[in-house]
């Protein structure tokens, strides 16, 4: 049976808070042992290589799709598959092809891009994928505001925002094993 796979957008900064990197560790290895292939990309810092790190010491069920110009940056580990793509946009279209399940994980601009185009290509039936946040302490509070304000302007229906919230690694957890 193949194996379903999930993409964690996430920084590729490290964050200050220990306590999310415990969590986000949680996450990874709760993702390796339920039998997830991961499939991650972009770069190679920050909470992306945290959770490869963490995921590979379970598994090496790892898809890595990254843009060539993050090839150096690969860390010697062992991959299923490696997609090197010319550039990010090539890389998002490509894992909303692969992947079954896609997690928005605390990040700084380049997740929320990709939040944003992940909302935007299922509002208009590009994909069906499941997309879960991860509100850490309400890190998307203030955007999931922003996204009311636009509905109440009546700039963005209601129905166009189709994702799920967890607010605790525990509660992601849960998420994710429904979703497989």
């Amino acid at each position: 049976m193949k194996k379903r796979k999930i993409f964690m957008a996430c920084g590729m900064n490290m964050p200050k808070d220990e306590k999310l990197i415990e969590e986000l560790k949680l996450i990874a290895k709760h993702v390796a042992e339920t039998g997830w292939t991961i499939a991650q990309g972009g770069n190679y810092t920050g909470i992306m290589g945290l959770m490869v790190d963490e995921f590979a010491k379970y598994s090496n069920d790892i898809y890595m799709i990254m843009p060539k110009k993050f090839r150096k940056d690969l860390p010697k580990l062992t991959f299923k598959e490696l997609m090197l793509v010319e550039d990010e946009a090539s890389r998002l279209v490509n894992i909303v092809k692969k992947c079954e399940v896609i997690v928005i994980l605390p990040g700084g601009s380049g997740t929320i891009e990709e939040f944003m185009y992940l909302i935007e290509t299922k509002k208009y039936f590009e994909h069906e994928r499941e997309i879960i946040v991860f509100n850490y302490e309400g890190y998307y509070n203030d955007l999931f505001t922003q996204f009311k304000k636009c509905v109440d302007f009546g700039l963005l229906a209601e129905g166009a925002l189709k994702f799920k919230v967890a607010e605790t690694s525990k509660e992601l957890c849960k998420l994710i094993d429904l979703a497989k």
